[in-house]
C-alpha cells in the first residue's frame, strides 16, 4: 500500500512539474526531405526529426514543434519538388507553427498560397503583407499559445525577400516597425518568442530595441554548426543548416529558459514511416537525374564565385551567352549552389548547380549601363558578384574598367546580354528586353547548361582573369 501511495505521489508530482513547463522543438532550413550525405551517416532528414519529436512529446505533452522557415527552393531537392514533400512530412510529424523564409517564395506567391492550402501547420507573419496592406495570405500577424500553465506570444519575421523571386503579390515590411506594431498588441504574456529569418546582427539590434523579447529562434548561421548566442540574458538560437539539428527549448516559470541542441545524425533512429517517405523521394530524384550529359575535367567549387572569378561561373556564363548567341553571358555568384566533382557530369550536376530553374532571358544594353551594373555588384561578398562571358572587367577604388576583345568598352556600344530572370528583375539600369521569361526561347537555366555541355561533350573551364577585383578590405 505504501509503495502504491509513493508511486501515486511521484506520478502527480511529475504531472505538476510538466504542467509548469513548455518544450519547444525548433528547426529551420528544411530544404530536403532525406539526410544530406556529406558526412558519415548523413545529417538531417524528416525521419530522425519525427523520432525526436515523438520522444519529447512522450515526456511532455505540452510541446510545440516549430519550423523557422525555408522549406522550398534553395537546393536541388527544393528546386525539383518545390516544397510539397516537406508540407506532406510536416503534416505527419506534425509541425505546429511555421514562419516563412524567403525561399518559400522562390516559385512565386501563388505557389506559396498553394503550399499553405495543403498545410496543417499554423502559418503566420508579422512583416509580410498583401498589396492591400493585410497580412500575406490573410494569416495572423502573431500567435498566442496557452499551454502548460504558460501564455506564450510568437512574432514572425522574414528578411532578404529581394533574394527570392520578385513578386508584387507579397511585400516585405520593415522588421523593426513590424515588431513594434505587434508588441503593442501583446499583453499579459509569460514569454515573447521571436522567429526571425534574418542575420545575427539584426537579431541583436532587435533585442536592444525591444527588451520585451525573451527568446529568438533564428535562421542557420552555419551549415553544419548549431549556435546559441546571448544578448544579455536573451538566447538567440540558430540550428544547423538543412535540418541538421533541432533545438529543444524548455520554458519554465520565472522566465527560465533552457536550451539543448540535438544533432539529427546517425545516432538518432529513423521513424519507419518517414524513412519510407525519404527512400521514395531519394529514388525518384535519382531516377530523374541519372542522365549523363558530358565529361567534366575539373571540379567546381561554388563558394569561389561568391568573392571572385570561378570555374563554375565561367562555365555557366559561357552556356548562357551561347544559348541566345549574345555578346555577353552573365550570372550572379549566389545563383550557383553546389560543388561538383570532376568526372561524369550528370543532369543531377546541372540541376544541383542551378536549382532554382530561372529562365534565361536576353536584353540589349548600352556599354555605359552595363558598366554601372558591374560596378554596383563588384564590391559584394554575399552572392551578388557578377560572372561574365564575352567581356572582362576590373574593379578598383570604386572604378570599373570593362574590356571586350581586349579593347575598352565604349559607353555607346550596344550589347546583347543573356542572363537569368532572377537577375533581370533586379537590374538597376536602362535596357530593352529582347526575350523575357515568358518567351518560348527562355528555357530553364539548367536546361541551357545541359544543352551546352551535351554539345561540347568534354568540358574544362579555366580561370581567365575575367574578373579582377581590388577591393578596399
Amino acid at each position: 500500500m505504501t509503495r502504491n501511495i509513493s508511486f501515486l505521489i511521484f506520478f502527480i508530482t511529475s504531472l505538476t512539474l510538466n504542467a509548469q513547463k513548455v518544450d519547444l522543438i525548433y528547426f529551420t532550413d528544411a530544404h530536403q526531405i532525406f539526410p544530406v550525405d556529406d558526412v558519415d551517416g548523413g545529417r538531417g532528414g524528416v525521419a530522425r526529426l519525427k523520432t525526436i519529436v515523438d520522444e519529447v512529446k512522450n515526456v511532455n505533452e505540452n510541446t510545440l514543434v516549430i519550423h523557422g522557415g525555408d522549406l522550398c527552393g534553395g537546393v536541388l531537392f527544393g528546386g525539383m519538388y518545390k516544397g510539397e514533400p516537406m508540407i506532406e512530412a510536416f503534416n505527419d510529424i506534425p509541425v505546429d507553427i511555421c514562419n516563412f523564409g524567403q525561399h518559400e517564395f522562390d516559385f512565386g506567391s501563388k505557389h506559396t498560397i498553394q503550399l499553405l492550402s495543403k498545410s496543417k501547420s499554423q502559418w503566420f507573419s508579422s512583416n509580410l503583407k498583401n498589396r492591400d496592406g493585410e497580412v500575406f495570405g490573410n494569416l495572423p500577424a502573431f500567435l498566442v499559445k496557452e499551454l502548460g500553465g504558460l501564455k506564450i506570444g510568437f512574432i514572425g519575421l522574414t528578411d532578404a525577400m529581394n533574394t527570392s523571386i520578385k513578386d508584387d503579390l507579397v511585400i516585405q515590411e520593415d522588421l523593426f516597425a513590424s515588431v513594434s506594431d505587434v508588441i503593442s498588441q501583446l499583453s499579459n504574456l509569460d514569454f515573447i518568442v521571436l522567429l526571425s529569418q534574418t542575420n545575427l546582427d539584426t537579431n541583436r539590434k532587435l533585442i536592444e530595441q525591444f527588451p520585451e523579447i525573451d527568446l529568438i529562434l533564428t535562421e542557420e548561421q552555419y551549415e553544419q554548426e548549431s549556435n546559441v548566442f546571448y544578448k544579455g540574458h536573451v538566447p538567440v538560437v540558430s540550428t544547423a543548416g538543412n535540418m541538421s539539428s533541432v533545438a529543444k527549448i524548455s520554458l519554465g516559470e520565472n522566465k527560465k529558459i533552457l536550451v539543448d541542441i540535438i544533432p539529427l545524425d546517425q545516432k538518432v533512429a529513423s521513424e519507419k514511416y518517414m524513412r519510407d517517405m525519404e527512400v521514395y523521394y531519394k529514388k525518384d530524384m535519382e531516377l530523374q537525374l541519372s542522365e549523363k550529359i558530358c565529361e567534366l575535367e575539373v571540379p567546381l567549387n561554388f563558394r569561389d564565385g561568391i568573392i571572385g572569378e570561378s570555374l563554375a561561373g565561367n562555365l555557366i556564363s559561357d552556356a548562357f551567352k551561347e544559348w541566345h548567341d549574345s555578346n555577353v553571358g552573365m550570372i550572379n555568384g549566389g545563383g550557383i549552389r553546389a560543388d561538383i566533382s570532376a568526372g561524369d557530369f550528370m543532369l543531377k550536376s546541372a540541376r544541383s548547380l542551378l536549382p532554382f530553374g530561372n529562365k534565361i532571358c536576353q536584353i540589349i544594353i548600352k556599354g555605359s549601363e552595363l558598366k554601372k551594373v558591374l560596378r554596383n555588384h563588384a564590391s559584394d561578398k554575399k552572392g551578388a558578384l557578377l560572372h561574365v562571358s564575352g567581356i572582362t572587367y576590373a574593379y578598383k577604388d570604386s572604378l570599373i574598367t570593362v574590356l571586350r576583345n581586349g579593347i575598352e568598352l565604349d559607353d555607346e556600344e550596344l550589347l546583347t546580354v543573356s542572363l537569368n530572370s532572377f537577375l533581370l528583375e533586379r537590374l538597376d539600369a536602362d535596357f530593352e528586353i529582347l526575350i523575357d521569361k515568358l518567351d518560348p526561347e527562355a528555357i530553364a537555366d539548367y536546361d541551357v547548361l545541359k544543352a551546352y555541355c551535351k554539345k561540347h561533350k568534354l568540358v574544362k573551364p579555366v580561370l581567365e582573369k575575367r574578373i579582377s577585383l581590388f577591393r578596399n578590405e
